[in-house]
C-alpha cells in the first residue's frame, strides 16, 4: 500500500460510536486521540466503509471480523483491546446470558446468546483472539477473565488511566455521585435502594446520577420513579448528558452498582480528582478503585449503603481515602495509557 493511498495511521473500529462524553469506549478513544496528536486516528463502526489505514484498532471483539477484513485489504496490521470481562451478563427476566462486550459497548438489547463470543457472526474465538496481531486488555483482571478462551494467545495489559484534576479541598455536602450510562447492566435500581438506607441514616444525603439515558425503552423512566418515592422524593438529582468534569468537585463520594465493570474510567476520573470511591467487587472494580475507597460485597444494596455511610459518617477515613485516591491517579495517568499505545503502534510499524 503506497502511502498516498493511506487515509489514517490509526482505524479504530467499535460499536456504538457516539458523543464522548461518557464513560466508556468513545470517551476512552477520544482521550487517546487527544493524547497523540501526531497520529490520524478515526473512529469508525463495523458495519462502515473502513478507510485505507496502517493499523486497524479493534475496540472490541465484534469489531475484529471487520478489522481484519480492512487490515487484509491494505496489508495492515490489526490490534484488539478488550474493555469489558469475558463473563457473560444475563440480565433481569432476560432469555439468557449476554456477552459483557456487546451490552458494555452499545451492541444491542435485542441480542441473545449463551456464548459470550460466538455471538456475533464470524466472530468466534479462533477469529477473536487467533487473527490479531496483538492482543491487549485495559485492566489485569480482564485480561485474566480472557485468558481461558484466547487459545494460547498472549494478552498485554495496558492500564486505563485518567487526567488528573485539581486537588480538592474536603466535600462538606454529603453528595453521592454517580458517572455513566443510565443502562441495565449498571443495575441503578440498586443504588437508588441503597441510597434510600443510606437517607434512614444521613437525611442529608443526595445523589447525582450524570449521564444519559442507554437503556431499552422505559429503563430511565422507571428509575426516576424509584426515585419519586417518599424515601428519596427531592434527594436525587438526573443530570442527563453532561461533562463529568464538572460533577466530580461536588461528590463527596462516587457509588457504583454494576453488575460487571471491566476497568471503569468513572472510578479512575473520580480518584483523580481526589473523590473516594464505593463499588461491588466485581470485574476490574477492585483494581480500579485500589486504596481510594472501599470495595463492597456484589448484588447487595445493604452493603453498599454501608459502603458509603462509612465514607459519609468519618471525616477522618473520608479524607484518608480521598488522599490515597489522588495519590494513586498520579502512578498512572491518560498521559501513560497513550505513551504505551504509541510504543505498541511502533512495534506494529508506525514508528
Amino acid at each position: 500500500m503506497s502511502q498516498g493511498t493511506v487515509e489514517l495511521d490509526v482505524c479504530m473500529v467499535a460499536q456504538g460510536v457516539g458523543p464522548a462524553t461518557i464513560g466508556g469506549v468513545t470517551r476512552w478513544a477520544d482521550a487517546l486521540t487527544r493524547e497523540l496528536p501526531a497520529l490520524r486516528i478515526g473512529m469508525y463502526r463495523p458495519g462502515d466503509a473502513l478507510p485505507a489505514a496502517r493499523c486497524y484498532h479493534a475496540l472490541m471483539p465484534a469489531a475484529v471480523p471487520a478489522a481484519m477484513d480492512a487490515g487484509r485489504r491494505a496489508g495492515s496490521p490489526v490490534l484488539l483491546t478488550l474493555h469489558a470481562m469475558h463473563e457473560p451478563w444475563e440480565p433481569v427476566r432476560w432469555r439468557g446470558p449476554v456477552p459483557v462486550q456487546d451490552w458494555s459497548h452499545g451492541f444491542g438489547y435485542e441480542r441473545t446468546s449463551p456464548d459470550p463470543v460466538g455471538a456475533t457472526p464470524g466472530c468466534g474465538t479462533e477469529t477473536v483472539y487467533g487473527a490479531p496481531d496483538r492482543i491487549v486488555a485495559v485492566g489485569a483482571t480482564v485480561a485474566r477473565s480472557h485468558a481461558g478462551v484466547a487459545a494460547g494467545r498472549d494478552i498485554d495489559v495496558i492500564p486505563n488511566g485518567a487526567g488528573r484534576g485539581a486537588r480538592l479541598a474536603r466535600r462538606a455536602e454529603p453528595v453521592v455521585g454517580f458517572v455513566g450510562r443510565l443502562a441495565p447492566i449498571k443495575r441503578l435500581e440498586r443504588l437508588l435502594e441503597a441510597m434510600a438506607l443510606v437517607r434512614e441514616v444521613n437525611r442529608d444525603a443526595r445523589l447525582v446520577l450524570v449521564g444519559p439515558d442507554d437503556g431499552p425503552d422505559g429503563y430511565g423512566a422507571r428509575l426516576r420513579e424509584r426515585a419519586a418515592h417518599p424515601a428519596l422524593r427531592g434527594a436525587v438529582t438526573f443530570t442527563g448528558a453532561a461533562a463529568p468534569e464538572r460533577w466530580y468537585p461536588q461528590f463527596a463520594v462516587m457509588a457504583m452498582s454494576s453488575d460487571t465493570e471491566g476497568m471503569p474510567l468513572a472510578v479512575l476520573e473520580a480518584r483523580a480528582h481526589g473523590v473516594p470511591c464505593v463499588g461491588p467487587d466485581v470485574g476490574g472494580m477492585r483494581e480500579a478503585i485500589a486504596e481510594g475507597g472501599l470495595v463492597v460485597a456484589p448484588g447487595d444494596a445493604e452493603a453498599l449503603a454501608e459502603g458509603i455511610l462509612a465514607i459519609l459518617g468519618d471525616t477522618a477515613r473520608a479524607d484518608r481515602l480521598a488522599e490515597a485516591a489522588y495519590a494513586a491517579s498520579s502512578r498512572w495517568t491518560a498521559a501513560d495509557t497513550a505513551a504505551a499505545y504509541a510504543d505498541l503502534y511502533a512495534r506494529l510499524g508506525l514508528s
